[in-house]
């Protein structure tokens, strides 16, 4: 009776151990060889569950997280991109506007390439001949001098114009620019019509209508001379006079007035045509600085309507310009916010650039191309630097 029972219960383990392999964390192979399970080894296999248990939250957790800021990466990079598309195409736009001086030409402006031959080719300057002459003169100079240095002409001096020269000329009617390669005699000329019926009608508001086009006034006080005192108890820790302290320019001063009746905006802007006529602006020869040497100051000004003499401006110029413009200026209007565009584009490219090294990064297949293009973008980012450095300081 008692061996049938045992024969059973043998039946039964056999039956659970098939249903469930693993019986209180051993093996049923364990448990068919007659292993026993002591009270130690079940305190180890419980802590190792109890710490497996608690080590997944935690890596999930982490796969979360990094999930949640791949995708932050992803999605910034994305709506950045599109947020900032027009000064992206706008900066890449004028970019090559500004390799490009023909392109984009208005109506009224006409391009015509050109390539001398003949006796006009024979009549250029030649660079060579030039740096024989340059050579020969110096070298006449410095022995005349008795100097210790000598110079001759290399057998291949590669002499070469290192720019284009340009020149212009303008009547009533047109203004023609001529831009030429001396090197090779080939070159453009700029053909640009004036506005006729705008200049005859500004000549007759201007004599009707002095505000429209500018009112020519001398002011008693000088603002140069007025900067240059309130600007002492900086300069005195630094042992600097303000007698050196040269300015190019004042700024403008905008103010409503009632103009006939109307209320305008007017512009008081300084007169640098008129500059030298008394007074501490004066200009002197062959700079743009002002200087104060009136010992009665005056300043000459020009009062005008604001927008009532708008500038001539391309489509090319107009462009052009936006790529230049820069800086936070002292009033809040679209050229304030333009400099906040600017600071924008600054950090998405900055951002565009490392999260798309993340990116990449994160595409294992990709891995080795990208390293092979980051390798040669340095070295070719390297060269030009160093390259364009030396042209800078000594070109």
């Amino acid at each position: 009776m008692l061996r049938v029972k045992q024969e059973r219960k043998q039946a039964g383990d056999k039956l659970d151990m098939e249903s469930n392999p693993k019986v209180a964390g051993h093996t049923a192979l364990d448990i068919l060889v007659g292993s026993s399970v002591s009270p130690k080894d079940s305190t180890v296999t419980k802590q190792r569950g109890e710490r497996s248990s608690v080590d997944k939250p935690r890596k999930r957790r982490k796969k979360k997280l990094s999930s949640r800021v791949n995708m932050w990466i992803r999605r910034i990079h994305l709506f950045s991109g599109l947020f900032m598309l027009p000064w992206v195409l706008l900066y890449g736009f004028t970019a090559l506007l500004f390799n490009h001086p023909t392109y984009l030409s208005d109506s009224r402006t006409q391009i015509e390439h050109f390539s001398l031959s003949g006796d006009r080719a024979e009549e250029m300057p030649v660079a060579n001949a030039m740096a024989s002459d340059a050579v020969a003169a110096a070298l006449s100079k410095l022995e005349a001098e008795e100097s210790s240095q000598s110079i001759k002409k290399a057998e291949s001096p590669n002499a070469i114009f290192t720019r284009q020269v340009s020149g212009s000329v303008e009547n009533d009617e047109r203004a023609i620019s001529v831009v030429l390669n001396l090197n090779n005699g080939k070159g453009y000329l700029r053909n640009r019509t004036k506005k006729q019926e705008d200049d005859k009608q500004s000549e007759i508001e201007s004599a009707s209508l002095p505000l429209v086009n500018g009112l020519e006034l001398t002011l008693p006080q000088d603002p140069v001379l007025a900067f240059k005192k309130s600007v002492i108890d900086v300069l005195v820790p630094h042992e600097m006079a303000t007698d050196g302290l040269r300015l190019r320019s004042m700024p403008n001063v905008e103010f409503d007035a009632i103009v006939d009746g109307q209320r305008m905006r007017m512009r008081l802007s300084q007169n640098r045509e008129r500059q030298r006529a008394g007074g501490s602006a004066v200009r002197e020869e062959g700079s743009g600085d002002l200087d104060s040497k009136s010992e009665a100051p005056t300043y000459q000004g020009r009062l005008s309507i604001v927008g009532q003499s708008p500038r001539d401006l391309s489509a090319r110029s107009f462009l052009l310009r936006l790529h230049m413009a820069h800086g936070y200026g002292v009033q809040t209007n679209s050229r304030w916010f333009w400099a906040v565009a600017v600071d924008l584009m600054f950090a998405s490219m900055c951002f565009w650039g490392l999260s798309g090294v993340v990116m990449w990064w994160q595409i294992k297949r990709t891995r080795t191309l990208g390293f092979l293009l980051l390798f040669a973008s340095a070295i070719v980012a390297t060269w030009l630097a160093i390259g364009m450095h030396w042209q800078l300081v000594n070109g």
